[in-house]
């Protein structure tokens, strides 16, 4: 929330400047931070090109800032361009992993590694993220630039990857983990060294992911 009052009184600082003092333009410097912080207003509007623009510009004038980095990342992954989402996470996880807001990257990450069909390393990231969440700060962790984003998007990512990398057993645990935090009553109980067991496993992975998606 408080990001978010950021944003919007900086935006409006900058409109407000823009419309009645015409000539003080020329005399503005703007900051990594303001230039991050209108990305994310492209972002949350959808314009994913306008945004990807803006974080490039915000890395460009400083390097370290990660915010533009996070936002970067997100952006690669709404054009379709895994690859250039998991490069910007990893550049600055690289840099620095200690940080307010490194869920954002390790969730980014699972989703692009997801993307990328690398399933060992969306698992490693999404075992990162769920190492990492704070049970008593961050245990309802959502993407506050889009909050139907959340913790339960990455538990069915790392549920669909063990289910591809035949760890049958952990994606049924992580499935009904799923159902209860979502407060489903739904209790998954199948013979996972059986056919049919794997294929209700399939069949409830496909259930999860039109209901979050619905949610």
């Amino acid at each position: 929330m408080m990001n978010k009052l950021k944003t919007t009184f900086a935006i409006i600082g900058m409109v407000f400047c823009f419309i009645f003092f015409p000539n003080c333009r020329g005399g503005i410097i703007a900051t990594e931070e303001d230039l991050s912080s209108y990305g994310w207003v492209m972002y949350e509007a959808a314009n994913f090109e306008d945004a990807r623009q803006w974080f490039g510009d915000a890395i460009r004038k400083d390097s370290s800032y990660y915010d533009s980095y996070n936002g970067m990342g997100w952006t690669m992954g709404h054009l379709r361009q895994a690859d250039s989402s998991v490069y910007y996470f990893d550049k600055y996880l690289s840099m620095d992993s200690n940080f307010e807001d490194v869920l954002d990257f390790y969730a980014g990450l699972s989703f692009g590694y997801n993307a990328k069909g690398d399933d060992e390393n969306a698992r490693e990231y999404c075992n990162l993220f769920f190492g990492n969440q704070n049970p008593i700060l961050d245990p309802d962790w959502y993407f506050s630039h889009n909050e139907k984003i959340n913790y339960l998007d990455v538990r069915l990512i790392l549920a669909v990857s063990e289910f591809r990398l035949a760890l049958f057993e952990n994606c049924q645990t992580n499935i009904n983990k799923i159902y209860k935090e979502a407060g489903l009553s739904t209790v998954v109980d199948v013979d996972v060294t059986t056919v049919q067991g794997r294929s209700d496993l399939a069949e409830h992975l496909s259930i999860l992911q039109k209901t979050l998606q619905n949610s």
